[in-house]
Formats: C-alpha cells, sequence, structure tokens
C-alpha cells in the first residue's frame, strides 16, 4: 500500500487545494491519503470501489468523500471516469457558511468518512439526472479556472467549491438502511446544533435523537468532530457572541442573552477562558484593528 500527500499532486502551499478528471482503464492501486481529504465524482462507468477490508459496486452518479486515513483503490474499472476535488478537511471545517445547518452536509462531509473507516461502505450520495448535469457543469468551471489561472482563480475556484459543497449536500436524501439512518440521524442531531445553539441543549436530547446511547453518540461525536459536543455548542455560542460584539452596539448583556447565555457574569467569564480577553476588550481591540 502506498501513502499519497498533497503534495504530490500540488506545490502551492497557500492554496492547498487539487481537482482534475481521472480516466481509469486498469485497476487504480491500494492507498490511503496521509494529509487530505478526497471528493469523488463518478462521471460514467463502472467499478468496483476497494475501501478497507471491503468491495463495493459504484457507477455514474455516486459520490463520496474519503477521509486522509482510509484505505481505498479501483478494481474492474469499465470506462471509469470520474473527478478528484483534494483538499485539507481544515478548509471546510474554518470556513463560516450556513450549510452547516444542513443535514446533509455533515452526513456527506463530516459523518461518512469517519463512519467508513469503522465498518462497511454502504453510504453513499447518488445523484439523479438534473442534480448530475448541474454538478457535471461545475465541475467543468471550476477545472477551466484551475487549469488558466487566469487573475482571481483562486478566489472563483474557492466560491465554485463552496457551491459544490452547498449543491452536494442539499442532495443528500434521507438513506433507508440502518447503518444510513444511523449517519443521516447523527447529522440531524449536529443540524440541530447549528440551528439551535441559542437555546438550551442536552447531550442526552441530541443522543435521543440520533437513536444512541449517549455514551455511543459522545464517542461517535468526539472522534468525527474532534471536539465534545458541549465544547461544539460553546464554540458556536462563542463566534455568535463575537459576531455581535463587533457588527452591532449591544451591551454586553445583552449580548451574552442573545449568544445562549442566561448569567452574564458567567458568559463574561467563559469568553476570557476563550479568547483570554474580556467582552469588552474584544470590542475595544477589534474596534481598534478597523480604524487602522
Amino acid at each position: 500500500m502506498e501513502t499519497m500527500y498533497l503534495n504530490y499532486f500540488t506545490h502551492d502551499s497557500s492554496f492547498p487545494f487539487f481537482i482534475q478528471y481521472g480516466y481509469h482503464d486498469t485497476d487504480l492501486f491500494i492507498h490511503d491519503h496521509a494529509d487530505f481529504s478526497e471528493l469523488l465524482i463518478v462521471l460514467n462507468g463502472t467499478a468496483i470501489h476497494k475501501v478497507n477490508n471491503e468491495s463495493y459496486f459504484i457507477k455514474k452518479g455516486d459520490v463520496f468523500v474519503i477521509n486522509h486515513r482510509t484505505v481505498h483503490g479501483f478494481v474492474n474499472t469499465n470506462d471509469f471516469h470520474i473527478c478528484n476535488i483534494m483538499f485539507r478537511p481544515e478548509h471546510l471545517q474554518s470556513l463560516d457558511f450556513d450549510i452547516r445547518k444542513s443535514a446533509g452536509y455533515h452526513a456527506l462531509f463530516v459523518i461518512e468518512p469517519y463512519l467508513t473507516m469503522e465498518r462497511n461502505f454502504q453510504s453513499r450520495l447518488k445523484l439523479q439526472l438534473t442534480e448530475f448535469e448541474q454538478v457535471s457543469n461545475l465541475i467543468a468551471s471550476m477545472i477551466k479556472e484551475y487549469d488558466m489561472k487566469t487573475d482571481g482563480w483562486k478566489t472563483i475556484l474557492n466560491s465554485y467549491f463552496m457551491m459544490l459543497v452547498v449543491l452536494l449536500s442539499r442532495s443528500y436524501s434521507l438513506p433507508s438502511s440502518e447503518m444510513k439512518s444511523e449517519v443521516i440521524n447523527i447529522a440531524k442531531s449536529v443540524s440541530y446544533i447549528e440551528k439551535n445553539y441559542t437555546n438550551p441543549i442536552s447531550i442526552e436530547m441530541l443522543a435521543k435523537m440520533s437513536n444512541l446511547s449517549v455514551r455511543h453518540f459522545t464517542r461517535i461525536f468526539r472522534d468525527t468532530y474532534q471536539t465534545s459536543p458541549g465544547n461544539y455548542i460553546n464554540n458556536l455560542k462563542m463566534q455568535h457572541a463575537c459576531m455581535l460584539l463587533t457588527k452591532t452596539t449591544l451591551n454586553i448583556s445583552e449580548v451574552a442573552f442573545q449568544s445562549g447565555f442566561s448569567d452574564s457574569n458567567y458568559f463574561t467569564r467563559q469568553f476570557k477562558k476563550h479568547f483570554q480577553v474580556t467582552p469588552k476588550e474584544y470590542r475595544n481591540q477589534e474596534k481598534n484593528n478597523r480604524s487602522y
């Protein structure tokens, strides 16, 4: 087995992103990814996708994300055309966009890639005809920008990528099998957090929503998102508070309340613990930064 690195495909450290069309008329060797994730869209033909120790038939319209620690490859390819998009996982995590409220986003880009490492690779997005045409056209525009590299290509390519993420997340439908239901149920709970983090949310509520025990839900969540459910919720509250402190003139008590804290003193302590400055100091720093 060979381990692949993103710098095998691109040496631009300022833009760790790569996209290409791929055509495979022979087997693609078994490998894993050391430092990147791969979004793969099957554009034509069929193949057997070997993932860890399992083998699965894939065809035109299938879409999935391979985590940077998952072993995979293709055999028995038949007129097999794909689009590979390689990116660092933190690329999506660092962006503030509202598709995070979608269960489909969390299912396709976060939860499925993690669960793929743990069990059979049964869950993946299958594009319908109109969705496939829309995605194919967007991919063509992305590859054109990536190949030509005219002024502003990184900006527009990043915008196209975000558009693709949104389209694929919207296309993710409710699966029927037990394993797929676990994916979508956990995704729904994270979507619920993203939409309701300023309201009281208990771990017990989220676990029940996912049809899992609190212990099992917490383990999957922590392993998938690299933090606890409580910290995830708190981080969203802090991001919201930062937005209110910089974009509004609300007093600290009102910022605390609108960020999901009933006690402004507790909010101030949590904010300082998180950012090493008080909310007032943070607001003044941001105001001074904007004045330059």
